[in-house]
């Protein structure tokens, strides 16, 4: 496996942890904000498709996992 550009390497417990930037690195500002945008959509989606999730269990009276 090719080895990135590491900006971190740490240990959690017994696993090593390694943080590569090579995605981001040479990234222009306007990059950023749009990677930034991208990601935000997904991740609003996603939290309400759990808040949806949870509140129907709720009304049914099943357990969450969320």
């Amino acid at each position: 496996m090719a080895e990135g550009h590491i900006v971190k390497d740490f240990y959690i417990g017994n696993t090593r942890i390694k943080i590569a930037d090579d995605y981001c690195r040479d990234k222009t500002p306007e990059d950023v904000n749009a990677i930034l945008e991208r990601l935000s959509r997904q991740l609003q989606r996603s939290f309400t498709a759990a808040a949806s999730a949870r509140e129907r269990n709720e009304k049914s009276g099943q357990a969450s996992n969320y």
